[in-house]
C-alpha cells in the first residue's frame, strides 16, 4: 500500500515512506500514526480551549492511549495471521535421512557420543574415546529403541572402534562419501541439543595437518576443524550434501609450542575410516539369531520340511512348545518360515539366518497330523558350548554351527 504525506493535526506533517507493505506492516504504520495524533490532540485542546482542569487532561490523555493500544493490539493480530508456518521436513532430504543412521551412546542412559550405522551392515562406527573402559555400552536408534553393544574392532592411533549390536540389527545407515572432506563443499555434522536430541550443524574443515594419535601414532592426513565439539558429541560422521561420510570426528593430541600437547577434536579423514574397516576380524559379527532346535529332512504324511529330533531346554524352541524325538507320529515338522518352505536343515538355517536376533519369526509346523502356526524370538546362542539337545541325532542331521542358524 503506497501512502502519501498527510498534513497531521494542529498544522504537523506526519511523513510516511513511500513504500509497498503488507497487511500487517501497515496496521503496524497505522496504530504509529494513531498514537502520535492522540499526543498532538492533547496538544491542541491545551491550545484552543480554556485551560482545562488536571483530570480533564488526564482522561483526554487515557483517550488517546487507549486507541494507540487497540490500533497496536489490532496489528498484532494482523502480523500473527501473516506469519506462514515452518515448512514441513523433507523426507527426501538426504541430510534428513541420514539421521536415521545415527545412533546416541550411552552408559546407564547417560549419552557417551554419537555414532553412525554402517549401511547394509548394522554395525556402529564411532570414536574409541567416547567410550571409556567400553563396557555396559548402549545404542539409541533413530525410533528411541535401544541395544546393548559391545566393541568388536577398535584403532587407538585414530580414535576409531566398531561396535556390535548384540540383540538388534538397524536396517538404516550412512555410506562413504567418493569426495575428500577438503573438497566436498559445505560439510554437516550433528550436534547434541538438550539431553539426547541431535540436530544438523555446519562444520568447517580448514585443512590437513599432523597430529599425534594414540600410542604415539603420526596422524598426517588429519583434518583441522575449525568448529567445536563437545565431548558427547565425538563420533559423530561429517556429510556431505549427500548424507555420505567424508570424516569422522574423533580425538587426537595437538602439539603446543613449549609444552605439553592438547586433546583436540579432529576430522578422521575416509580414507582412514575405509582402512579401519578393511582390518575388521571375521569374529567382529553380530551374535547370529538361534532358533535351539536340531532336525533331519523328512516326509512325514503330508508335508516334506525339517523332522525335529531335539529341542534346547532353554531355546525359542522350548518356548513355543516345539518337540523333537524319533517317533514320526508325535515330532513336529518345520515346513516353512514366514511362509518360505523349509525341507532341508540347511534351508532352514539360511532363511533363519536372514533375521537378526531380536526379531519374530513365524514357523509353520506339522505335528500329531495337524497344522499349526507359532511365533518365536530369535535369541543368541549361550556362551557356553554347543547346545546339548534331548535327542542326539546322526552327525548328518546337524544343522552345522559354522551356520550359526539352528
Amino acid at each position: 500500500m503506497s501512502l502519501r504525506d498527510r498534513r497531521g493535526l494542529a498544522g504537523r506533517t506526519v511523513r510516511l515512506d513511500k513504500r509497498s507493505y503488507t497487511p500487517a506492516v501497515t496496521a503496524r504504520k497505522l496504530a504509529e500514526l494513531f498514537a502520535g495524533a492522540g499526543v498532538l490532540l492533547v496538544a491542541s485542546a491545551a491550545s484552543a480551549a480554556p485551560a482545562p482542569t488536571f483530570h480533564q487532561t488526564a482522561e483526554t490523555a487515557r483517550a488517546a492511549s487507549q486507541a494507540a493500544q487497540a490500533a497496536a493490539d489490532a496489528a498484532d493480530e494482523a502480523a500473527d495471521a501473516d506469519i506462514s508456518p515452518p515448512p514441513a521436513k523433507d523426507p527426501a532430504d538426504p541430510l534428513q535421512k541420514a539421521r536415521d543412521g545415527i545412533v546416541v551412546l550411552e552408559r546407564a542412559g547417560k549419552p557417551l557420543g554419537i555414532g553412525s550405522v554402517l549401511q547394509n551392515d548394522g554395525r556402529i562406527l564411532t570414536a574409541l574415546s567416547s567410550l571409556g573402559h567400553g563396557n555396559d555400552l548402549d545404542a539409541r536408534f533413530a525410533d528411541g529403541s535401544v541395544s546393548r553393544v559391545r566393541v568388536g574392532h577398535s584403532d587407538r592411533g585414530w580414535d576409531l572402534a566398531l561396535l556390535i549390536p548384540q540383540n538388534s540389527r538397524w536396517k538404516k545407515g550412512l555410506k562413504a562419501s567418493r569426495k575428500s572432506a577438503t573438497s566436498a563443499g559445505q560439510l554437516r555434522a550433528f550436534s547434541m541439543v538438550g539431553a539426547k536430541e541431535l540436530a544438523l550443524s555446519r562444520t568447517i574443515v580448514k585443512g590437513k595437518s599432523t597430529l599425534l594419535g594414540g600410542d604415539s601414532e603420526l596422524l598426517r592426513d588429519a583434518l583441522d576443524l575449525a568448529s567445536r565439539f563437545k565431548p558427547s558429541e565425538l563420533g559423530t560422521p561429517v556429510l556431505d550434501d549427500q548424507g555420505d561420510v567424508v570424516a569422522v570426528i574423533a580425538r587426537a593430541c595437538a602439539p603446543v609450542k613449549n609444552g605439553p600437547c592438547s586433546m583436540v577434536p579432529y576430522g578422521v579423514p575416509v580414507t582412514a575410516v575405509k582402512a579401519f574397516l578393511r582390518a575388521v576380524p571375521e569374529s567382529a559379527v553380530p551374535p547370529a539369531p538361534w532358533l535351539g532346535l536340531q532336525g533331519v529332512a523328512d516326509d512325514v504324511g503330508p508335508v516334506r520340511g525339517v523332522r525335529v529330533l531335539g529341542v534346547h531346554p532353554q531355546s525359542p524352541a522350548a518356548a513355543a512348545g516345539m518337540k523333537g524325538g524319533s517317533d514320526k507320529s508325535t515330532a513336529d515338522v518345520v515346513v516353512a518360515v514366514d511362509g518360505v518352505p523349509v525341507g532341508t536343515p540347511e534351508a532352514l538355517a539360511q532363511t533363519v539366518n536372514q533375521h537378526s536376533v531380536g526379531d519374530t519369526v513365524e514357523l509353520l509346523l506339522y505335528g500329531g497330523g495337524k497344522f499349526r502356526r507359532v511365533t518365536l524370538g530369535l535369541r543368541s546362542a549361550p556362551d557356553s558350548a554347543a547346545p546339548k539337545a534331548k535327542a542326539a541325532p546322526p552327525a548328518k542331521a546337524r544343522v552345522a554351527p559354522k551356520q550359526r542358524a539352528r
